[in-house]
């Protein structure tokens, strides 16, 4: 059963998919990442949508509105004749915000709209390291693949024996190996830039960087002030601090005032009542109906003002002791995670310091390897490969303590490789 499963593996079409590298530096490599990255375009456009919300908390709320109406239309009338006027009213009413709400909507918007810039910041670092230390241990396979070959070419022109024999052996088994690896990291690569690659990344350059001498004090005050960390809590104090001065000010009553026009066209009233006059020596009796009264045509305007009166805001204080309590919350945070990033500064001190001092003893014995190679020429060979694969290493975990050094720091700049 397991030969049958291997068998399916080897002949699967992910198995027998080729892979096709192009070299591509790392600057190169990271502006692809920083214009495809999804998670870093997403945060980019919360950059634009707080933008556009700013615009819109901006504006003055008028809130207006009008209003027809028509009549009165009655379905029974009290006698006959009875005539109603049909008037038409037109009316016209809006808003006028509290004292300061405007102003506070705005402050609140602009101030989520720097959060919303610090989170693209952090967003972007994020991403960035992750595919920078991928790009990293990349390189470093292909530069190990790099040695074996050239071992490899060292060791075709000697005497064929038994011990070269098992040292190709050896050297094409682990050639073999760090190809699957290289393979394997480099499709990792294209974890992180999107659709914007369609060949496997083959990382350029080298990994030589110089040691560096640092201040750890020096170095806690500059993260204490620019780590990506700090800023976004600092972001979300002053969103909180802004959303108390707008809690307090929500309670600054709107007035509502209106004005109406009603127009009555002119109409014919009559209430049907007769009048009968007796006869009389004069002449005879008669009956005199009354023809109703003409009235003209009306206009009236109507002016008018709501005010409330906000008995329940003067009765509880729990909107504002909720926001003054958020903003606590996160000043006491951001008390806490200084005393934590200094932490996280010296520890990643002391791993720089081990990563450099590790460094500069691989130099060492790789330069004596060549400068006093061993008198077996096989086994100086390989002593060579075996000291430029350890300095290999060394180089990879001393450039990367040094980027974790930086990052630690608020330092986000990239290595030069």
């Amino acid at each position: 059963m397991l030969l049958g499963l291997l068998g399916y593996l080897l002949s699967s079409p992910i198995h027998a998919t080729e892979l096709k590298y192009s070299p591509i530096s790392l600057e190169h490599y990271l502006d692809l990442v920083r214009q495809s990255n999804a998670y870093i375009n997403g945060a980019s456009l919360d950059v634009q949508t707080a933008i556009a919300n700013k615009e819109a908390q901006s504006l003055y709320q008028f809130s207006p509105s009008v209003s027809y109406a028509r009549g009165a239309y009655q379905n029974q009338t009290p006698y006959t004749p009875y005539n109603t006027p049909a008037s038409s009213t037109y009316g016209l009413s809006l808003t006028i915000e509290g004292w300061g709400k405007r102003s506070a909507r705005e402050k609140l918007a602009q101030a989520q709209t720097d959060a919303s810039a610090v989170q693209l910041e952090k967003t972007r670092t994020t991403v960035e390291l992750n595919a920078l230390n991928t790009y990293i241990d990349t390189l470093r396979l292909g530069l190990l693949l790099r040695t074996y070959n050239a071992t490899l070419a060292k060791l075709k022109p000697m005497q064929a024996t038994a011990k070269t024999a098992d040292a190709e052996r050896f050297l094409n088994t682990q050639k073999t190996a760090t190809e699957k690896d290289l393979s394997f990291s480099a499709l990792n690569l294209l974890n992180y830039s999107g659709d914007a690659l369609q060949d496997l990344p083959y990382p350029k350059g080298n990994l030589d960087f110089p040691a560096q001498e640092y201040n750890p004090e020096e170095l806690i005050a500059q993260a204490q002030s620019q780590r990506i960390e700090i800023l976004s809590l600092q972001s979300s104090i002053d969103i909180a601090e802004k959303n108390v001065t707008l809690t307090t000010k929500n309670r600054n009553v709107n007035v509502y005032p209106y004005i109406s026009q009603t127009r009555t066209p002119q109409y014919q009233y009559s209430n049907g009542v007769s009048y009968t006059i007796p006869a009389s020596p004069l002449g005879p009796s008669q009956t005199l109906t009354n023809s109703g009264t003409t009235y003209r045509a009306q206009n009236q305007i109507t002016a008018g003002i709501t005010i409330p009166i906000p008995i329940n805001d003067y009765l509880q204080s729990a909107d504002i002791v909720s926001a003054a309590n958020q903003k606590l919350q996160y000043e006491m945070q951001l008390r806490d995670l200084k005393v934590q990033v200094r932490v996280q500064v010296l520890q990643a001190f002391m791993q720089y310091k081990s990563a450099r001092e590790s460094l500069l003893t691989a130099q060492k014995a790789y330069e004596t390897s060549i400068k006093d190679p061993n008198k077996n020429p096989l086994m100086a060979i390989m002593d060579t490969r075996d000291k430029e694969g350890d300095l290999l290493d060394a180089k990879t975990n001393h450039l990367k303590a040094l980027i974790n050094l930086w990052r630690q720091s608020g330092n986000y700049s990239v290595p030069t490789l």
